[in-house]
């Protein structure tokens, strides 16, 4: 897909387990209004199932490698809408995007997060919302690990909608940060997590209360919901950010008008 605003290390060869973390670690969640939600922060879920970072990732990692320079690589995907009740024959849903590698980052832009065309809109007519093509509109997208992304006003693409969700990802610190760590998805982990994450069998002479696995839970605990803390501040720092930017645009240009619009007093010569 060329974009004259895609400046672009391509082509590229990037590690089938790089991509597939990549995806997996896209979350959204709908956009918060209240204190009460920021705190809480239990909205978040992943762009991507399991089985879609399956399907996504081989297909991205082949088009980088014969990308040009001015090239971004699209995808788009589709799967029947869960929990649609009687309308699930029917309603399917579509998410598209796209992205690139310069440097040592991977820029992503998401046009469209489960979007489904056919879907009636049942709401009352008090919460009714306008068309959304996109289903982005009222939703935040970010990254986790949180260390891994970067400031999304970094290089980014010039043109697109005005509801595309953007993130910037370091790839060296993402492959530098533990999978452990970055697995915070609400969705059941693949099959070979699964069997990692086993107990292992005590040995012998070590009662099940002396485990080392078992006295580092709470301090493993703890660290997850440090970690949590974190980032739920640094997003709302972003927020803040951005607001504050927006801002600062809106006072320039008053200033700007104010200044075209005031007339020009002559200036009286002296008698």
């Amino acid at each position: 897909m060329p974009d004259q605003s895609v400046q672009a290390s391509h082509p590229i060869n990037l590690e089938p387990a790089l991509i597939a973390r990549v995806l997996s670690g896209m979350q959204i969640q709908e956009r918060q209004r209240t204190l009460q939600e920021l705190l809480a922060g239990s909205s978040s879920v992943p762009v991507f199932s399991a089985e879609e970072v399956q399907f996504l990732a081989p297909r991205i990692i082949k088009a980088l490698t014969t990308a040009s320079t001015g090239e971004a690589v699209s995808f788009q995907i589709t799967s029947p809408q869960q929990n649609s009740g009687r309308l699930e024959h029917a309603v399917i849903e579509t998410t598209t995007g796209s992205l690139y590698a310069y440097g040592l980052s991977l820029y992503v832009t998401l046009a469209q997060y489960r979007h489904a065309p056919t879907q009636t809109n049942t709401d009352g007519l008090a919460h009714r919302r306008l068309p959304d093509p996109s289903n982005l509109s009222n939703r935040t997208l970010s990254f986790t690990p949180r260390l891994a992304q970067r400031s999304d006003t970094f290089n980014r693409p010039t043109g697109g909608s005005a509801t595309d969700r953007f993130l910037v990802i370091d790839y060296q610190l993402l492959q530098q940060t533990p999978p452990v760590a970055a697995a915070t998805t609400t969705e059941p982990p693949a099959p070979q997590v699964e069997q990692a994450a086993q107990p292992r069998k005590p040995l012998a002479g070590v009662t099940p209360a002396e485990s080392p696995s078992h006295a580092a839970a709470p301090m493993a605990h703890r660290e997850m919901e440090i970690r949590t803390l974190k980032d739920l501040v640094v997003k709302k720092d972003l927020e803040l950010e951005t607001i504050r930017k927006e801002l600062q645009a809106i006072r320039e240009q008053l200033d700007s008008r104010k200044r075209k619009a005031a007339p020009l007093t002559p200036r009286q010569s002296a008698p």
